[in-house]
This record gives structure tokens, sequence and C-alpha cells, in this order.
């Protein structure tokens, strides 16, 4: 069940509407209660979600060296890296290893 945005053409406002079916008629706007002719759905803009893979490949360099630290940092005060299960949980990958 998409939303939907609209403007009026009489004031200029702009709102987004739920709508049950793709070719429902445009609601009326309830700002200046014009007529549903002078209301037009509008073009929405689309947002694209990186996975974590995409953001760690964009990373700069030196947060890639930041990230290697703190991973370091709380491996070394892990109490499972002084236990024979150490090689279980690191894995060794580090931030500029990944494609």
């Amino acid at each position: 069940m998409p939303i939907y945005q609209y403007a009026c053409r009489a004031c200029g406002k702009e709102w987004e509407h739920f709508t049950r079916k793709f070719d429902a008629p445009p609601p009326p706007c309830d700002a200046c209660d014009s007529d549903v002719q002078q209301v037009e759905r509008l073009i929405a803009r689309s947002a694209f979600i990186k996975d974590e893979n995409t953001k760690m490949r964009e990373m700069h360099p030196k947060y890639a060296k930041m990230v290697d630290a703190a991973w370091d940092k709380a491996s070394r005060n892990d109490p499972l890296s002084k236990t024979r299960f150490a090689p279980l949980v690191d894995s060794g990958k580090r931030v500029q290893d990944m494609t």
C-alpha cells in the first residue's frame, strides 16, 4: 500500500497521503479545501540503503586505521583472546582487506 506525495496548485501545500490503490483519485487539499482538480501527485525522491560492506569500502583510509586500532585494543582486552578459542573469535579480517 503506497504512500504518495501530493501538491495543491492553488495554495502550494505539499503533503503525503496513504492510498490503498495505485489509481485512486487524489485527496482534496486540507489547507485550502480546493477540489481534486487542483491537486496533483508528485514524483517522490527515492533512497538507496548501502550495506555494511559498501560502507566499509567507501570509508576514508584514516577511519579504517581507527577501526583497526579499536579492534586490536578490544581483542587484547577480550578474555576469550587469552584462551584456546581465540582463533575462533578473531577472524583476522582488516578493513583494508575487505572487498
